[in-house]
């Protein structure tokens, strides 16, 4: 498979940044025991900044990256950093959430609502399956949180709330102020939605597993997908809630939009490609990089067209915002695997970037057809639609 090309735009080296030249001397090293030693200066030091109230300088470490390397690094380390140190034998709570991707459908004009009925059946499965690791006890609020709850915290405030003797209560407002957020289902169509469940969890200096990135779920995830789905179940409305593994809460966000970002692209690709197919036959699915015209940091989109030689009418689009430290490569192969599992066998990456806005019109975003590319698939001019 080609590769996309990147369609973000990064600024050149400026003025020396502590915090960057940390990332850089972590990325640069092939010294595994180098690299160690370097992220954990940087840990250091992002700890220290924050304990001094100076939330700004990791803003302004990100907004100097100049690639996508050093700005997943970064952000990848700063997250950790919000992790307390405990000093032998110390007890100290963790905020964490547990993402849910949740697919509904049903009548239109209803809504899901923002709590569960019955947390305590959450907790008590969790715990029968040492989902929390070792921490000692752990509690999660009923509340059903967007995204945009978890995002609000900042990093700093973060790590401040989780460090010292007062963390408990600290953490106590923290928790009060994720809020629950109903589901409003629109017009009925079967959507992707994305709520967290946040809690606290107590854990030891002496604890050896702990919610980290990158681990899978485990035999906790099937019965928890029934027993939510039977407390959100409503008449004449289909939930499917997909719990993803709990992880601390600098990093739930990110995994949850991610994760709700490839359950929406199976849903619109399985639904897409049976509307294209008893239309106008197999379709053509283009891939390419836009970028947008978001006025601040690196911007681009990655979007997804089924059209057809056989129907000019046909573009079934889907699009997917490309963070500024996302793998674009991996984006890609995940889309581009999906597609070849579901027997898409025309599928053209485009090997140039696109514009956001169609030249022609130009209030309209550029969604590429057949119509658009020449007969090696290279794309044309953009033609009217």
């Amino acid at each position: 498979m080609n590769s996309l090309p990147d369609p973000r735009r990064y600024p050149p080296r400026g003025a020396p940044d502590r915090l960057l030249e940390l990332t850089r001397a972590a990325l640069n090293t092939g010294d595994p025991i180098a690299r160690s030693v370097h992220d954990d200066a940087l840990v250091s030091e992002l700890r220290a900044r924050w304990t001094d109230g100076d939330d700004r300088a990791l803003e302004q470490a990100l907004a100097a990256a100049t690639g996508p390397a050093e700005y997943a690094h970064l952000l990848a380390r700063a997250r950790d950093a919000t992790e307390p140190l405990l000093a032998a034998g110390e007890v100290a709570p963790r905020l964490f959430a547990l993402p849910l991707v949740i697919v509904a459908g049903g009548t239109a004009g209803r809504h899901l609502g923002g709590a569960l009925p019955d947390v305590a059946a959450v907790e008590s499965l969790l715990a029968e399956h040492s989902a929390l690791g070792d921490a000692q006890r752990f509690s999660i609020g009923n509340a059903l949180c967007g995204p945009g709850g978890l995002q609000a915290v900042g990093l700093g405030s973060l790590a401040r709330a989780q460090s010292g003797a007062e963390a408990a209560a600290r953490l106590a407002g923290m928790a009060d102020e994720f809020t629950p957020e109903p589901i409003d289902l629109g017009d009925g169509t079967e959507a992707v939605h994305l709520r967290f469940l946040v809690g606290a969890a107590w854990l030891s200096s002496e604890a050896r597993r702990w919610v980290r990135p990158g681990d899978a779920a485990g035999r906790w995830a099937t019965p928890l997908t029934h027993l939510l789905a039977r407390q959100l179940a409503q008449a004449d409305v289909t939930v499917l809630p997909l719990a993803r593994p709990p992880l601390p809460l600098a990093h739930a966000a990110a995994a949850g939009e991610s994760a709700a970002a490839d359950i929406g692209f199976q849903l619109f690709a399985g639904a897409a490609l049976r509307r294209a197919r008893a239309s106008a036959g197999e379709p053509t699915a283009i891939i390419a990089a836009h970028r947008t015209d978001r006025a601040q940091g690196p911007a681009g989109e990655l979007r997804v067209t089924l059209s057809s030689p056989f129907d000019a009418a046909l573009c079934e689009a889907w699009t997917r915002p490309i963070g500024a430290g996302d793998d674009l490569p991996s984006l890609t192969a995940t889309i581009d695997g999906f597609l070849q599992e579901c027997r898409v066998a025309d599928r053209v990456l485009v090997p140039e970037v696109m514009p956001d806005r169609h030249p022609a019109r130009p209030a309209e975003r550029l969604l590429l057809t057949v119509a658009d590319l020449e007969a090696d698939g290279a794309p044309a001019a953009p033609v009217a639609h």
